[in-house]
């Protein structure tokens, strides 16, 4: 019996569950409960701090300040400004925007003071100032409202500790007020010492859901609080792995350079929104600000009414799966984790020795590496068609949703290829493909414990499936069923890494997701057909994957001819931006 159908049918379902994961709730509108986060609530303020561009030393950027203020006075908080002079970089940055390079820059701090005043206070830390051009209604102002309507929706009578906010100035001229506050030793400002938990609230981009991507050392405990408080939250420790190697940074910088603990969170969808003349208000998705004021909230209220903070230990390993919310571990427990899925590929094998040999495991570990070869290639191919190596930064950012889209169409066609390949037995592939993905689980648990998830997650779904296709008595479509519902999950995990890894890096290098295909080919290699078969039965296959390629050409050379974005910004191509 044929498995197309089941392997169009696994490969869509799990597509569409991945699609799933990476909505953003519906906004809460202005009439929730008091307890609720509103995003309807919290766009009063963006409106108001995002009417116009605001750089640091403007009229405007005054003025934002003084609303804030008032806004923080009837929230309940004693506020003081820290006011940094520029040094010579940010100054020169500053003139080039055509302002006041003899402008310092306007950091605030608000107390809002707890039962204990000696306990270590949690701080929500934001930047108010934009860069030029840009209302900055993403970034930073939604984290300011964020930050705002969380204080809001916490009652003071409940704070077993200060909650501190933090809307610090000139990030976008090199982090001035946030090394201000969290420099080094004793030439910080006194708040820092007294805050044991920092929460920064970013955006890059106008839209998607918020990503905790970056940690403070020793992140165990934080990590499982806010698995258990926050389910809908979205995190991941190889975005934590990917950012550190990445020359970027945030106002979150400075707090782990102080070795300090906290939580960077940031929505990076809709990236056309990034420094962009054309991110205001009204283009601000309020689902975005709903998810990441859903999850500052949570963990906000749990820290700040909790009487102790979490203790400071091993960084853990996790990351969001879907239907349960964030999985989070101690590295060693990965361990644990491969030497059972290690077991479980050897029962399998045992009970299907019959069906199997290792010429043919190698042959079918030799086509999966050679379609990870062609997929790169092909990615790399289709990036040169989309102009995209060299090209002007906010330009690719503008065109990253159909950029997405090509990749995604190459490694449709390397899978269709697959298909039509010539194969030895069903548990050739089957085996020698949960291996690989074992193989590389193995590599991460030792290199980098923190992509663990990316690989061993999907090899434990893959030999699983095997077990139970294995057992004795399973026979035809009774093998891999089971397969099928167990690759399902494992899929949406994987599209939902790829989702937030190609917004991360994938413009300049697509292919660097390749290695996100292998876990694709543990858990679709029971579907795909087995057998050498005729040309006449794979054409469908090689018809349906020329496809793919010519659909991914030509929107690639669609991006590569398309005018520049209304979107980029008037100083795009003179400088790197900050954040």
């Amino acid at each position: 019996m044929s498995r197309w159908p089941l392997f169009l049918a696994t490969l869509a379902a799990g597509l569409l569950l991945g699609w799933w994961t990476i909505q953003t709730p519906t906004p809460v509108d202005a009439n929730a409960p008091a307890d609720q986060f509103s995003a309807g609530r919290a766009m009063a303020d963006v409106r108001v701090l995002a009417r116009e561009p605001h750089p640091t030393g403007t009229p405007a950027n005054l003025a934002a300040i003084a609303e804030m203020e008032r806004r923080l006075t009837e929230l309940g908080f004693t506020t003081r400004r820290v006011v940094t002079p520029l040094a010579e970089k940010p100054a020169q940055r500053l003139a080039k925007w055509g302002g006041n390079p003899n402008a310092p820059a306007i950091s605030l701090v608000a107390v809002r003071a707890g039962k204990d005043p000696a306990a270590p206070a949690v701080a929500l830390l934001a930047h108010h100032d934009s860069v030029w051009a840009s209302p900055g209604a993403a970034d930073d102002i939604a984290g300011v409202a964020a930050a705002l309507e969380v204080a809001r929706a916490i009652p003071q009578a409940t704070q077993a500790r200060d909650l501190v906010l933090l809307f610090t100035d000139a990030e976008e001229l090199g982090l001035v007020g946030a090394r201000a506050i969290f420099a080094p030793g004793a030439a910080a400002d006194p708040i820092a010492a007294r805050i044991g938990v920092t929460i920064n609230l970013e955006a890059r981009g106008g839209g998607g859901r918020a990503m905790m991507f970056q940690t403070g050392p020793k992140n165990g405990e934080l990590v499982r609080r806010l698995a258990a408080v926050a389910p809908g939250a979205s995190a991941s420790s190889l975005a934590v792995t990917l950012y550190e190697s990445l020359p970027n940074d945030t106002d979150f910088t400075p707090v782990k350079l102080r070795g300090q603990a906290g939580l960077n969170f940031a929505f990076i969808g809709d990236a056309w929104g990034y420094h962009s003349p054309l991110m205001t208000a009204e283009r601000l998705d309020q689902g975005a600000l709903q998810h990441l004021g859903d999850s500052a909230l949570a963990i906000t209220r749990d820290l700040v009414t909790v009487p102790e903070l979490p203790a400071r230990t091993e960084n853990a390993v996790f990351a969001s799966a879907p239907f349960v919310g964030i999985i989070a571990y101690f590295p060693a427990t990965g361990w644990v984790l491969l030497a059972g899925i290690a077991g479980l590929l050897v029962l399998a094998a045992v009970w299907r020795r019959g069906e199997w040999t290792l010429g043919g495991m190698l042959m079918a570990l030799g086509q999966a590496v050679l379609a990870l070869i062609i997929a790169g290639v092909l990615m790399f191919g289709l990036n040169l068609l989309s102009g995209s190596v060299g090209a002007e930064y906010y330009d690719r950012l503008a065109a990253l949703r159909r950029l997405e889209v090509v990749a995604a169409l190459a490694a449709l066609a390397v899978l269709l290829f697959l298909a039509a390949a010539p194969a030895g037995s069903l548990w050739d592939r089957w085996l020698a493909w949960a291996a690989l993905c074992f193989a590389g689980a193995l590599v991460a648990q030792i290199v980098l414990p923190g992509a663990g998830p990316v690989l061993a997650w999907p090899a434990l779904l893959a030999a699983i499936a095997a077990v139970l296709g294995a057992r004795p008595g399973a026979s035809g479509m009774a093998q891999v069923a089971p397969a099928a519902l167990l690759a399902i999950p494992g899929l949406a995990l994987g599209a939902e890494l790829f989702h937030f890894a190609f917004l991360g890096i994938g413009a300049p290098m697509p292919y660097a997701t390749v290695p996100l295909l292998i876990p694709v080919l543990a858990l679709l290699a029971p579907m795909l057909p087995d057998g050498p078969g005729s040309l006449g039965n794979r054409r469908p296959a090689l018809l349906a994957g020329g496809i793919a390629v010519l659909m991914a050409a030509c929107l690639a050379l669609w991006v590569n001819l398309d005018e520049r974005a209304p979107s980029v910004p008037p100083y795009a191509g003179t400088e790197k931006s900050q954040g």
